[in-house]
């Protein structure tokens, strides 16, 4: 965010990276770092601008002024059922966002797990005796929420944003049965495969669920519960897929290549792992280190990345990583990334394409397919009756700005 001040535009960081990355504040054109949660720090920082007051003591902020930089404390962590309802009216002069018929919302916030690989941990450390990590707002209050936004802005669905939908069963049972009351409009949202049973997914079901998704990371067992501590087995995995089969709720998953010690055998045993559990849609990205997460450490500590800093990243989680360039097999796992969907779509291509990703070097028309089916098979279901047109207009928005942040 930004706000003029005087002939001067003060420049204000935020989210995971300036968090765990404070010392961006060095930086040139970097007037303040917001670590945490920033409701009540910009809130108090907007109100003491507006009345022309010091604001370089505002918990939670590093603020640089005048050549100095003032450090404050992280504040306690919010009530989320004080925080009002989101400003979706920001979003007014983009219609992929303001007018999209899929809209988010979240019942909880923060994640109780400790998967190496994501910063909910790195949050959990730094709110240490600051409150409760993991919070679960009333349902009255997101009753009330998903009313308004149905009135308002006549959505076809909901997607459920929390990290792991069904977390405290007694709370997202009586949810459900309230929402189906109340809203009964479809709705998707993120599961833990080693959380749900088949009463949850039934009740999922009967209160409208289109789509879900869920982590598999790898397909390789041990690398995936020692290494990225996710403690899901495979048997939890296939049970999960089984029930959302069973009871035809259409589902996608969570998979990651290039990790430390990961061979490309270890990539084809997650290609194969979801050829057993048939997703609508297996989503792959390349690993990236984010910054003091225990597997960046790990990678760092064990040579993986060699003398480049850990809080650099110079790839997306669609091309490469530092990790992955310094892997013999780079590009015979980023040609695989790129077809796994053919294979898990039919298997019985699998000799062939294991053949073509070591013998025909089609990097581009790889990525092509790759775009090509994930349109076809998931950005399409994202939204419940989205409609082809709106669904080619959304993807040309993206694809723009994609373009533009190249």
């Amino acid at each position: 965010m930004k706000k003029t001040l005087g002939d001067k535009i003060l420049i204000v960081f935020g989210g995971p990276h300036p968090t765990f990355v404070p010392d961006i504040i060095k930086q040139d054109g970097v007037d303040i770092v917001c670590r945490g949660e920033g409701e009540y720090a910009i809130l108090e920082l907007m109100q003491l601008l507006s009345q022309g007051k010091d604001y370089t003591k505002i918990q939670s902020l590093i603020v640089k002024k005048d050549g100095q930089i003032y450090e404050n404390e992280i504040r306690p962590l919010c009530d989320v059922d004080e925080l009002p309802f989101l400003d979706r009216e920001i979003y007014r002069d983009i219609d992929y966002i303001y007018k999209n018929k899929r809209q988010q919302v979240m019942l909880a916030r923060g994640c109780p797990f400790d998967c190496t690989f994501c910063s909910s941990h790195a949050f959990r450390e730094l709110y240490k005796g600051k409150g409760n990590y993991v919070r679960l707002r009333s349902i009255p209050k997101i009753i009330e929420e998903l009313s308004m936004i149905k009135k308002r802005y006549n959505p076809s669905c909901f997607f459920f944003h929390d990290e792991t939908f069904g977390l405290k069963k007694d709370y997202y049972q009586e949810f459900l049965n309230t929402y189906k009351r109340a809203i009964n409009l479809p709705f998707s949202c993120l599961v833990r495969a080693d959380l749900v049973t088949e009463d949850f997914i039934r009740l999922l079901k009967e209160t409208g669920c289109y789509f879900a998704s869920f982590g598999v990371e790898s397909g390789n067992e041990k690398l995936r519960n020692t290494l990225l501590k996710k403690r899901v087995t495979n048997d939890n995995i296939l049970n999960c897929a089984g029930f959302l089969n069973k009871y035809k709720i259409p589902f996608s998953t969570f998979n990651m290549v290039g990790l430390p010690k990961e061979t490309l055998a270890d990539v084809w045993s997650t290609v194969d792992l979801n050829a057993r559990l048939g997703p609508r849609w297996a989503w792959f990205s390349v690993y990236q280190t984010l910054p003091k997460t225990e597997l960046a450490q790990y990678a760092q500590n064990q040579g993986y990345l060699k003398d480049i800093d850990v809080d650099k990243a110079d790839a997306t989680f669609h091309e490469s990583s530092i990790i992955l360039k310094n892997n013999p097999k780079a590009k015979e796992i980023i040609r695989l990334k790129n077809t796994a969907n053919i294979i898990i779509k039919v298997h019985f291509l699998r000799a062939l394409v294991k053949r073509s990703v070591f013998i025909l070097p089609w990097d581009g028309l790889y990525a092509l397919i790759d775009k090509f089916l994930y349109f076809i098979f998931y950005y399409l279901r994202l939204t419940y009756k989205m409609g082809f047109m709106r669904a080619m207009r959304s993807a040309f928005f993206i694809i723009r700005h994609l373009k533009e942040l190249k």
